[in-house]
């Protein structure tokens, strides 16, 4: 079981990593994924909801 403040850790972690990602998108609009935007669009879902359980988990009750 991930206790309260890894999974707050790695929340942050996570969003840092979105940050930088973000900054790199914009400052190279050249680059781009081999792949169709819907595949891009729900690989950014994915990423989004599962670092949101993670900030948002440990402040529920058991």
């Amino acid at each position: 079981m991930i206790s309260k403040k890894e999974s707050r850790i790695t929340a942050l972690i996570m969003l840092i990593c979105a940050i930088v990602f973000i900054v790199f998108a914009v400052t190279h609009p050249e680059s781009s994924f081999p792949w169709s935007n819907a595949v891009t669009y729900s690989i950014y879902a994915v990423y989004t909801l599962t670092m949101l359980i993670l900030f948002i988990a440990p402040f529920k009750r058991k």
